[in-house]
């Protein structure tokens, strides 16, 4: 046996070769639900922070809050040091 048998082949110093090319219709595809999604989620926004003008126009519904209704709290200007 020599040692030459035994020795790692040396490493090519040729640059890998490059991926393939997608093709057209690849290409067309990935194109095609890039754009579907981009306008599906569009219109998703919009239509989640469209507010009708009707319901605009209404008056919040009321919070129930508990000291809201506490007529001492308010007759005195809503002070608690006076308390």
């Amino acid at each position: 046996m020599s040692a030459d048998s035994n020795a790692p082949a040396p490493l090519s110093t040729a640059p890998p070769s490059p991926a393939a090319p997608l093709s057209e219709r690849a290409a067309a595809a990935v194109l095609g639900s890039m754009l579907f999604l981009i306008v599906a989620l569009t219109l998703l926004l919009v239509q989640s922070t469209l507010v009708e003008p009707a319901s605009a126009a209404e008056a919040p519904p009321a919070v129930d809050v508990p000291f809201a209704i506490d007529t001492a709290f308010a007759a005195d200007g809503g002070s608690l040091a006076q308390r």
